[in-house]
């Protein structure tokens, strides 16, 4: 599948983040349009990486990291996280899924999301965030004017 950019009435990025409290690691699943996510790899310098083909490059995920890497943060109690890519899915109905894992945390009481994926290049665009902490649920748009946002845990991880 080579995807092309193709324009379209919406930019969104959904971003999934689950706090695992057997493992202390928050589990994040990325799904972006595809041919967006690659428009801006290209427009960030990255080569034309042929996801989800016979021509993907041997390093796409590595770029792929890369960038997400440059865009996202995720802070507990003030602290950014460090995390990689376990992987990712390119399906045929031109979405792109990425899973990444945070290090290990324990017991934090503030967690603040920053995500800046695609906005360089899509004024429109909006990053639609679903935070789970235990039993707490934050759902949440960040885009071009508002990057980040901050929410205190009150309940036990």
């Amino acid at each position: 599948m080579t995807l092309s950019f193709v324009p379209h009435n919406y930019y969104v990025t959904i971003t999934e983040i689950a706090y695992n409290s057997s493992n202390k690691k928050m589990e994040i699943s990325l799904k972006f349009i595809g041919h967006d996510l690659e428009y801006a790899l290209e427009k960030e310098g990255f080569p034309n990486m042929f996801l989800g083909t016979e021509k993907e490059l041997e390093k796409a995920n590595d770029f792929i990291y890369q960038y997400i890497n440059q865009h996202v943060e995720i802070k507990t109690d003030e602290n950014s996280l460090n995390y990689h890519l376990i992987g990712k899915e390119v399906n045929n109905d031109d979405f792109i899924y990425c899973y990444i894992e945070t290090e290990p945390v324990n017991n934090f009481s503030t967690i603040e999301i920053k995500n800046t994926l695609l906005n360089n290049y899509f004024k429109e665009h909006v990053n639609i965030v679903y935070l789970t902490v235990g039993e707490q649920r934050f759902n949440f748009r960040l885009n071009n004017e508002k990057t980040k946002e901050k929410h205190t845990i009150i309940n036990k991880q």
